[in-house]
């Protein structure tokens, strides 16, 4: 059976206090989660001789789909394997004068193995007894600190998004884009089309490593932001993957430093299946549309192949129903006669008009189709090729658009719609997003020469592209007042035209066409190649080499009556190189005490645009009201910029018995700029709704560098209750910010387009802070039996502040006219130098449940989101209830209550605004939200699913 059918479901609230936090939080964790134990397992081992006898010296080996491990027996005759994956094994135990003995067995958690030598009295006899037993709960033996969760699991559940599986991990945080703490996406919430990204430990997304099997995974999140703000998850489908590894701080064994400050998101590719099996699970989901899930495992001899298909396909929140309000573009006729009015854009605050109209009915379908095939063939017992491909396909109407606009008619307008606040959109016929992403991997393993040998390629692409047309020409219902008669931009209507209203008014509208297609394209490349070998019975070597390129060019195609802007990709050169050697080593120096090291050896490459270089800037007013746009001038010289970074990280384990782990890991960290701080707009400016805006190419900007430590245990206090416990703190240097210069007139600059120099100009830089603090505690407990009551819960508490900046910050001589002021840290208010603006989050999930036979349970499950979290609401605390019961052997009815209570869903989760992650060092609260109407949690429903293996 492949789905875990609420098996890490478990309840208790926790209640703590920690001495640097004043609030009190509540914990939990969602079925699907594994806390703080990595999908790794412990075996310890016992020989003796029929009278007891410790057998000293033998030789132990353990082989298998997942390690080729070797020991050897102390003098009390016991052994022990650590950090083994779970799969299927072989352990052979040789004793002199005694013999071989073998067995096989499943490892899905921590066991103890007893062989025990049979003595021989003439004929053939059995050479050994070998039994297991489960040794209990599972306990975390690596030196970090890991919560592993099962996508595969809690996608044939009925869940369609990787948000709330990560969000319920201790010191996990999870929005929908940022850059250094900005918000800048505008989907609908709970959509597949709304990115996912992550930050581990108070690390923003691009501080927080995603790979898989060691791999970079680097994707674009769709946005004004720019490359390299984060990898999108939603870009990778949930079924795919049976284990996944969150790593929380300085791992010793992480497999990348390159962009890991806070952690790490480590995927795993399925691997060889044993026998044939299938699942299949059939959901609804919370709009009326349905949600399936298929996996299939074959096997023929050598040759083994895991299928998964996925379709989630939804009417949507608005199902067709919703009738949206159009502000089209520029000038337009009525009736034949010119007709004008104005569109104001307040910063941050929607939009204003004094005229409307009301177009046909939209819809918010979409529908998904994902799945994958992993391939493993054995060449000979010791070679084996894989492949492993997994690809998505989106489309959403409406994935986003939809803004808010305060309406605000003229005196004489009795109209059916009421002034104030209404969703707008500016087209009023669909807008279609549309995403899709391919991954592919190849890789051969080899066992040779007494070590592993693997060769692995990666190919990850994504490609999103969002089209929207302003309202064809023909009869509209117009609502509010205008010029008729006049194509003045002034509702006075001051050059001879009629201030007409409108209430309700049919007229043909002859509209300013515009059809719009931006498009997002993401490459990147890998390459790896690792060897490790067992040098002895205790200790182990081995080095990587990974080399990772990513670039993603940029096109938009905008058609208006009049023109064709098409820009090239922009540019097609530019691009980010990474490459990685990573020297690793193990020992085993006693049965209690374990060592881990590695030296990380980093260098970045970017190939960026020369601001000074290239041709000229054209500019062009295409369209009324000041919309502005470059038609031309793209660079035609490049700098490359090349950054370097050499250092270790350590990590210990002691095992005090065999219930109690105790472990520490400290070391470096290393982020590379986001392509997009580099990059700037070229010095370009750019003109639109009464503001001009410029942001500066900075091509000194230096990495982010970090020490990082953390501190932890695990004990198991009952054979089925763990307690698990880490302290994290981590000194950054250089963090990324973005400064702000006060406005100045636009014609200080020179390349301010023709007619716009008296609007305010606005200038943006990305430069380094000096030196930023991120610290937390994340803690675990849990209790998990095949019968009986079964809880848990788990709380991470996370503060970041700044502790100093660079001399001369407040007073940036690049900044013309006047000198730059940094919006997001001001002296006196939120930081004056001296620990202060600490920026806390706490999290925390639990569980309470009862099982009275495998598969056959129920549980309330609340979630608690602390100040500052990604929704930019006060803290709350949002309940799931979860059941399960199995019909037949082999079919099972699931079903789930998401957020009973309602806490910010309801209607208002229409809203097109999706969670975004604050910057932790810096400033408070969000630094910027569209939060007019707030982000929203989510609706209230329920899932109903049918699990068929």
């Amino acid at each position: 059976m492949f789905t875990m059918i609420y098996r890490a479901s478990i309840a208790l609230v926790l209640i703590a206090l920690c001495s640097f936090y004043t609030q009190t939080v509540y914990a939990q964790v969602l079925p699907g989660v594994l806390q703080s134990a990595a999908q790794t397992a412990t075996i310890t081992g016992l020989i003796a001789q029929s009278d007891g006898t410790p057998v000293t010296g033998a030789s132990v080996q353990l082989s298998g789909s997942g390690a080729h491990l070797m020991t050897q027996s102390d003098t009390h005759g016991t052994f022990i394997f650590t950090s083994v994956p779970y799969g299927t094994y072989t352990i052979a135990a040789t004793a002199t004068n005694l013999g071989t003995t073998t067995k096989n067995l499943v490892l899905k958690g921590d066991i103890a193995v007893t062989i025990q030598y049979v003595a021989q009295s003439g004929g053939l006899k059995e050479i050994a007894h070998v039994s297991t037993q489960s040794a209990g709960a599972s306990i975390n033996v690596t030196p970090a600190s890991i919560a592993s969760v099962n996508p595969s699991d809690y996608a044939f559940q009925g869940n369609t998004s990787w948000q709330q599986l990560l969000a319920r991990i201790p010191g996990v945080t999870v929005g929908g884009d940022l850059l250094e703490g900005r918000c800048d996406t505008v989907e609908m919430v709970n959509s597949p089309i709304q990115p996912v990204v992550l930050s581990i430990n108070g690390a923003q997304p691009y501080e927080t490593s995603v790979t898989l099997d060691g791999m970079p995974l680097t994707s674009q999140t769709f946005s004004d932001n720019g490359p390299g703000t984060g990898t999108d998850l939603s870009y990778i489908p949930l079924a795919t993957f049976d284990t996944a590894d969150v790593v929380r701080g300085p791992g010793a064994d992480a497999p990348s430093i390159v962009d890991s400050i806070g952690g790490s998101f480590v995927l795993h590719a399925p691997g060889a299946v044993e026998k044939n099996a299938y699942e299949f699970s059939l959901s609804n989901d919370p709009y009326g549309g349905t949600v399936t899930n298929a996996k299939v495992a074959l096997r023929f001899g050598k040759l083994s192949a895991l299928i998964t298909y996925n379709l989630d396909n939804s009417p949507g929140p608005f199902e067709g129903t919703i009738t949206p309000l159009t502000l089209p573009n520029g000038a337009s006729s009525v009736n034949g006669q010119a007709f004008y009015f104005t569109e104001n854009f307040t910063a941050f605050n929607g939009e204003s008009s004094s005229f409307l109209c009301v177009g046909p009915s939209n819809s918010s379908a979409w529908t998904v189709h994902n799945g994958s095939i992993a391939l493993s063939y054995t060449i000979t017992p010791s070679i084996t090729a894989g492949v492993f491909y997994a690809g998505t396909s989106t489309s959403e109407l409406n994935g986003g658009g939809l803004d808010g606009v305060t309406f605000t008619p003229a005196s004489g307008y009795t109209g059916s719609i009421a002034p104030g606040v209404h969703f707008l959109t500016s087209s009023d016929t669909p807008l279609n997003e549309n995403k899709s992403a391919s991954l592919l991997e190849e890789k051969i393993t080899a066992y040779i020469w007494g070590g592993v040998l693997r060769l692995a390629a990666l190919q990850n692409n994504s490609f999103d592209s969002y089209g929207s047309t302003n309202p064809p020409n023909g009869q509209r219902t117009l609502y509010g007042t205008g010029c008729l008669g006049t194509a003045a931009a002034n509702p006075a209507c001051p050059s001879g035209g009629t201030l007409t209203v409108y209430n309700g008014t049919s007229a043909y509208v002859d509209s300013s066409q515009s059809n719009n297609l931006d498009v997002l394209w993401s490459n990147n490349r890998d390459l790896l190649l690792s060897y490790a070998r067992q040098v002895g019975s205790k200790s182990s070597l081995g080095l990587s080499y990974v080399t990772s390129y990513y670039n993603d060019p940029y096109s938009i195609l905008v058609v208006r009556p009049n023109s064709l802007y098409l820009s090239l990709p922009q540019p097609p050169a530019v691009s980010e190189t990474t490459n990685e050697l990573r020297l690793n080593a193990m020992s085993q120096l006693s049965d209690k005490l374990s060592l881990a090291a590695s030296w990380y050896f980093a260098r970045g490459t970017y190939h960026v645009p020369n601001p000074y270089g290239g041709t000229a800037q054209t500019t062009s007013n295409c369209c009324p009201g000041g919309v502005f746009e470059i038609l031309g001038g793209l660079p035609s010289s490049y700098t490359d910029s090349i950054f370097s970074y050499s250092e270790p990280r350590l990590g210990a384990t002691w095992r005090a018995n065999s219930n109690t782990v105790i472990r520490a890991s400290a070391g470096g960290g290393f982020a590379l700029p986001p392509l997009a701080d580099l990059l700037g707009s070229s010095g370009s400016v750019s003109c639109s709704g009464g503001i001009c805006t410029q942001s500066l190419t900075n091509l000194n900007l230096q990495p982010e560098k970090s020490f990082a430590f953390d501190v932890g245990t695990d004990i198991r206090m009952q054979h089925d209750t763990v307690f698990s416990l880490d302290l994290y703190r981590a000194n950054l240097y250089g963090q990324f910010f973005q400064s702000a210069a006060t406005p100045v007139a636009c014609s200080t600059n020179p390349t301010c387009p023709t007619g716009d120099g008296a609007l305010p100009l606005y200038i943006t830089e990305e430069s380094n802070l000096a030196k930023s603090v991120m610290e937390g505690i994340n803690i675990d407990l849990h209790h998990d039996v095949p019968r009986g009551i079964y809880w848990q819960g788990a709380l991470g508490l996370t503060r970041g502040y700044v502790v100093n900046v660079p001399a001369g910050f407040y007073n940036n001589n690049t900044c013309p006219s006047t000198p730059c002021v940094n919006t997001y840290v001001i002296p006196g208010a939120n930081f004056d130098g001296y620990f202060q603006s600490p920026v806390a989050y706490a999290n925390g999930s639990a569980t309470i449940g009862y099982r009275w036979a495998p598969g056959k349970y129920v549980d309330l499950s609340p979630t608690y989101y602390g100040n500052n979290n990604a929704y930019f609401r006060p803290a709350f605390l949002e309940f799931n209830a979860h059941a399960g019961y199995p019909l037949t052997k082999n079919v099972s009815l699931l079903a789930t209550f998401n957020n009973i209570t309602d806490i910010y869903g309801g209607s208002q989760n229409l809203a097109f605004y999706c969670p975004c992650l604050t910057a932790p060092v810096v400033a408070g609260a969000a630094q910027q939200t569209y939060g007019l109407y707030g982000l929203q949690y989510g609706p209230r429903f329920v899932t109903l699913t049918i699990d068929v293996h």
